[in-house]
């Protein structure tokens, strides 16, 4: 196809479009800006914020759709608060057990007559192992809190148990006249501190953080 001429003293746009009124030249050399139709199809738009995007899934109404990665869930405050609980009566039974076994070993280093005996001394170490146990029973389960599934709960609801049963005895010990010095304020107060990490553990947020879906 052919077009006029142009006036005179003027050099030809290699780059203009055709005349207004005229057609538009098909074919993979049309001028920029109007894109050739071609098997490509359009062109792809960006994601749209919120949106799909990097080959994952959307949120349905039903909850979140196959490769949607879900918002990180965070643990309530009644379950950081029996967690808290946990490790400090963890440090305080593994204090206990380390001052037994420097009490054993300082009782034999100056016992020169044998009265305090070999039977007392493996007493004693018994009983370090013992707390060291419960040190190791609070502190584990209290350390699982973020990752921890029902086992876990139950493990502390245990220990928190036996810390009560220690702090009732010890409370019931403190009002014999044989143990008159001994002070049952302490007894009461890791009384509270058990029951309270009981309960603590026990509510349904706690249920629902140690039950929630893992994805």
């Amino acid at each position: 196809m052919s077009y006029p001429p142009p006036p005179s003293g003027q050099t030809p746009n290699p780059y203009a479009g055709p005349p207004q009124g005229g057609p538009a030249p098909q074919g993979p050399y049309a001028p920029q800006g109007h894109p050739a139709p071609g098997p490509q199809g359009p062109p792809a738009y960006p994601a749209y914020p919120g949106g799909p995007m990097n080959g994952m899934g959307g949120m349905g109404p039903m909850g979140p759709m196959p490769g949607m990665v879900p918002p990180k869930a965070s643990m309530p405050g009644v379950t950081i608060a029996a967690r808290v609980l946990l490790f400090v009566a963890g440090a305080i039974w593994g204090i206990m057990a380390v001052g037994f076994l420097i009490a054993a070993m300082a009782a034999s280093d100056v016992d020169d007559t044998g009265t305090f005996g070999e039977a007392s001394i493996g007493l004693v170490v018994v009983f370090s192992l013992v707390f060291a146990a419960m040190s190791a029973l609070h502190i584990v389960p209290a350390s699982l809190f973020g990752r921890g599934r029902a086992g876990t709960r139950v493990t502390a609801i245990v220990a928190a148990s036996l810390n009560t049963l220690c702090a009732v005895l010890g409370f019931l010990g403190s009002l014999t006249p044989a143990r008159a010095e001994a002070n049952p304020l302490a007894a009461v107060l890791w009384l509270a501190v058990s029951v309270c990490t009981i309960v603590f553990c026990s509510l349904g947020a706690s249920g629902r953080w140690f039950g929630r879906p893992r994805y």
